[in-house]
């Protein structure tokens, strides 16, 4: 066919890309997001399509999460556009692929805001639909140990359907890769999955926040994308994921027989775990057992942690879509998450692709380690 879904190593360039070098590859991608950032939607087929979310983003700085009932006093406040869904799309678009999104937002203030961030971002609108309700809105608490908890009102996003996923046929069936989350309609999520399968595009699914997916987008995804409480979720997991990488490691390492069954099209599971790095497995091919990652953090201060698994997300699918295989796609999600939990805020600290080069030349920049032993 026109393409082939990853196993091990993504469509297309993946020649292209192993025969260059890192700086090499910047400079691609750089080169890239210039043109495009000048360059309308409708003279380049994106590359990259976003199953995209916008809410307006409140998040209050506190000494540390507060208890059941208690009032705090907040020593910061901080306001701009976000969603999951949209910070990987400008993401994407900062890293050099061309990202084309679906979202939905209200006919109010809020939504004019976002198209104004997507039209400086260079982001095409065509698939923004201004729909009945308020935008959505989330507010997040984040405490001085970078910690956070965090709630979403969907507003506007519910009301996607099914069929504005289907008016986006033709850039869907044209992107090398489509992302999807749960801050938005499920099944606009679920038929843009099914188009991508049938034109042998590899999903990634972020199922956040964490609902069972359905039947249909267990059998159209080739990659999840889970942090280690919705990893749980995910596995049946009778305890948390707690202590050190190794442990949490083996944790999973007993579920994935059941993973790999209950979801045929699966290629790659990814478990972020915050300070400890990442976790990552591919399905066994044959009899060989399934390959194993552990890819450590980068050692931070962290400050602010909302949309950093945004940000992991969106170089974990750059890496895939420049040829890359999981262990580089791993190290390219870490650093994006560093660098955005190294700052306040999350649009401002979403990385360029100068940015990402140069948190992966960082001498002490850590190694993926197999995971071989499990």
């Amino acid at each position: 066919g026109r393409r082939s879904v990853w196993h091990g190593h993504a469509v297309r360039c993946c020649v292209t890309a192993r025969s260059q070098g890192r700086k090499e590859i910047s400079r691609h991608l750089q080169s890239l997001q210039q043109h495009h950032n000048n360059t309308p939607m409708t003279f380049l087929a994106p590359r990259v399509f976003v199953l995209g979310n916008f809410v307006q983003a409140c998040c209050w700085y506190v000494p540390r999460l507060p208890l059941p009932g208690e009032t705090l006093v907040a020593t910061g406040l901080h306001i701009e556009p976000g969603g999951k869904g949209l910070n990987v799309a400008v993401c994407l678009q900062r890293l050099g692929l061309q990202a084309g999104t679906l979202i939905g937002c209200g006919n109010d203030a809020a939504g004019d805001q976002l198209l104004a961030l997507l039209e400086r971002e260079g982001i095409s609108t065509q698939h923004v639909h201004r729909l009945a309700g308020a935008s959505g809105c989330g507010s997040g608490w984040i405490g001085a140990n970078g910690h956070n908890a965090i709630a979403v009102y969907p507003g506007a996003n519910l009301l996607l359907t099914a069929a504005h996923a289907r008016q986006a046929a033709a850039d869907i069936a044209l992107a090398q890769l489509v992302y999807g989350q749960f801050e938005t309609s499920v099944a606009a999520v679920e038929v843009a999955f099914a188009i991508a399968q049938a034109h042998g595009v590899p999903t990634v699914l972020n199922p956040s926040p964490w609902q069972p997916p359905s039947a249909a987008l267990r059998g159209h995804t080739h990659t999840i994308i889970v942090n280690e409480t919705e990893a749980r979720a995910l596995l049946a997991l009778p305890a948390p994921l707690v202590g050190s990488a190794a442990q949490c490691a083996r944790s999973v390492h007993t579920q994935l027989a059941a993973l790999w069954a209950a979801w045929p099209k699966l290629q790659q599971l990814v478990v972020t775990l915050g300070a400890q790095g990442c976790l990552a497995w591919s399905r066994p091919v044959g009899v060989n057992t399934a390959n194993g990652w552990h890819a450590p953090a980068h050692t931070i201060t962290a400050v602010d942690t909302v949309g950093a698994g945004d940000a992991f997300a969106s170089g974990y699918c750059a890496a895939r879509v420049a040829g890359h295989g999981v262990p580089t796609a791993l190290q390219w999600g870490n650093a994006c998450g560093a660098c955005v939990a190294s700052s306040v805020g999350v649009l401002g600290a979403l990385p360029s692709a100068p940015v990402l080069q140069q948190w992966l030349a960082l001498a002490d920049a850590p190694q993926v380690v197999s995971m071989a032993f499990l």
